[in-house]
């Protein structure tokens, strides 16, 4: 098998926003990241995935584009990122960027021209997006079918100027694409060409399952099906991968959920010409509660089903085992705090993110690391509803009050589940704002920063941090990358146990994603195995203490 560089890569998420602030205004920029890359090495990064950085109103920060060429005056300028590139490669790391390709911002040049027949390019542009004409009943206006956005309102927003309805299965500052159009593919490819041209080394392709839509508009509801995961999709992708991924040696991130066997090896198998590896979150929630009707569906926290998570890991392994390539996380921009989501933040905080990182980064495949995770940094601690900052926090609210929630509810579902559960400012050290910045930061800072903070960890013997540094030393030592995973009896509600084997390496992880103490057989030929790692002081043999994790290496 040919081995490319990102196979073996460590990648770390940086959340620009909360990144780290050099100017004072509150808001994460590109110098603060630059600012950091040697905390990034020595915690052994090599790869740096930075989110969106392009000029934008902000609506769904930054996913929102209202220029491809220009970085947005709240993270600083062209320059800035020029510098980011160049510091990077001195040290020998990369840089991969977001890339945004289902929807603008509807303060885009091509939008605000498609939408004003008046507007001098109008019908360059008209074309660029997907409009509808309205239905009308009983002499009242209608929109053109049921279907919802993603972010919980009606998927299309009527524009009087051409009396029609645009579609937007975002916010409906963010009109989607028209991928059908060929003149709107070649500006999408001019603008990769830029980016590629100026020095990333790779992309996140945001939604990228999404670039197909339903021409004939069946009036159904929700109507995902008709925007998500249609095979004509691939084309588009494949189309940029032939001419422009492949040829530049990038490396690609595919964001794509509920994608089936055969789907995600038509996106990352080795064979090919779309992405590298897929970010698919069948694994990020499967501690849901289907009973809870008033914060219903991904809102509704539940306990964590063991059987669920052994299941996806092992299945996204041996759909990728010699066809593919695979990314293992926990987590990134769109979910809660992995410690407070699987773990415990409270009592166990320390021990249960301990094994959270132990239970995953022995596994094969090319590891993400999301910014604040290598602390324990845990879910926000907001108890008002203006304190929050993302787009569909407060559409849900007000569906969780329609509901029947109590405001208490719907707050302690938005603190659980919400996006800005993780999106809140690094927590550098124990001073002002943690750190992160000397203004005020453009979110509260958790509450919790001056006992959870870098530099607190990195001056223990024995933090999570170390855990981390730990793990990703072990990885890139061994190339664990490349090993193959064997999970163990993945019907057992509690257990969670799996076998890592290499050229070179056995090793067998055993981990409790439980508050109470359980017993778990270990497998026979596990006394051949010592233990390498724990984060539990003075284990007992088949006697798993809460949250505690274990990691055996086999004696040569």
């Amino acid at each position: 098998m040919q081995k490319h560089w990102w196979q073996e890569a460590i990648l770390y998420q940086v959340y620009l926003r909360s990144f780290k602030d050099t100017t004072g205004d509150g808001i994460g920029d590109l110098r603060g990241v630059v600012q950091k890359l040697d905390y990034l090495k020595d915690l052994g990064v090599d790869t740096v995935w930075v989110s969106p950085h392009y000029d934008s109103p902000m609506d769904d920060n930054g996913y929102d584009i209202r220029d491809f060429y220009k970085v947005s005056s709240d993270y600083g300028t062209l320059d800035d990122f020029k510098t980011l590139l160049r510091e990077a490669h001195n040290r020998g790391m990369k840089i991969v960027i977001d890339l945004v390709l289902n929807h603008t911002s509807d303060e885009h040049p091509w939008f605000v021209a498609a939408r004003d027949p008046k507007h001098p390019d109008h019908e360059v542009y008209k074309d660029f997006y997907i409009w509808q004409k309205p239905k009308y009943e009983k002499g009242k206006r209608k929109r053109p079918t049921r279907w919802r956005s993603w972010f919980g309102g009606p998927a299309w927003t009527y524009n009087d100027k051409t009396d029609e309805y645009y579609l937007h299965i975002f916010s409906e500052k963010m009109p989607d694409l028209n991928w059908r159009n060929e003149k709107m593919r070649e500006a999408m490819k001019d603008v990769i060409r830029f980016w590629i041209q100026l020095g990333v080394d790779g992309f996140r392709v945001d939604a990228s399952n999404h670039l197909e839509k339903n021409w004939d508009f069946p009036d159904t509801y929700p109507g995902y099906e008709n925007f998500s995961g249609l095979p004509k999709h691939h084309e588009y992708l494949e189309e940029l991968g032939k001419e422009l991924f492949e040829p530049n040696d990038l490396l690609v991130l595919g964001e794509a959920g509920g994608a089936t066997k055969e789907e995600a090896l038509r996106y990352a198998g080795f064979d090919s010409h779309e992405f590298n590896m897929l970010i698919h979150f069948e694994h990020c929630w499967v501690d849901t509660d289907a009973e809870n009707a008033l914060t219903p569906g991904k809102w509704a926290k539940g306990e964590v089903d063991v059987v669920k998570l052994k299941k996806s890991l092992s299945h996204w392994h041996d759909i990728m085992q010699g066809k593919g390539w695979n990314a293992i996380y926990w987590h990134n921009h769109d979910h809660p705090r992995i410690v407070s989501h699987y773990g415990d933040d409270g009592k166990y905080w320390e021990r249960s993110a301990k094994m959270l990182a132990i239970a995953l980064y022995m596994l094969p495949g090319t590891p993400i690391v999301y910014y604040g995770e290598e602390i324990g940094m845990t879910n926000v601690d907001y108890e008002r509803l203006e304190d929050f900052r993302d787009v569909e926090v407060f559409t849900e609210y007000e569906n969780f009050r329609q509901n029947g929630a109590s405001h208490e509810t719907a707050m302690r579902a938005l603190r659980d589940r919400s996006r800005d559960s993780g999106r809140s400012p690094m927590q550098w050290n124990g001073q002002k704002n943690a750190g992160f910045s000397e203004g005020t930061p453009w979110m509260p800072v958790n509450n919790n920063y001056e006992r959870i903070n870098v530099d607190r960890q990195k001056n223990a013997s024995d933090s999570i941090w170390r855990i981390y540094k730990e793990l990703l030393q072990l990885r890139r030592e061994e190339s664990l990358a490349f090993s193959k995973a064997t999970f163990y009896q993945k019907n057992h509600p509690e257990n969670f146990l799996y076998h890592v084997q290499g050229d070179e390496h056995e090793y067998f992880v055993a981990a409790n994603f439980k508050e109470v103490s359980i017993e778990i057989s270990l497998p026979e030929h596990v006394k051949d195995y010592s233990v390498f790692k724990t984060n539990v002081e003075n284990s007992d043999a088949s006697l798993f203490k809460p949250y505690e994790a274990r990691i055996y290496r086999k004696r040569w």
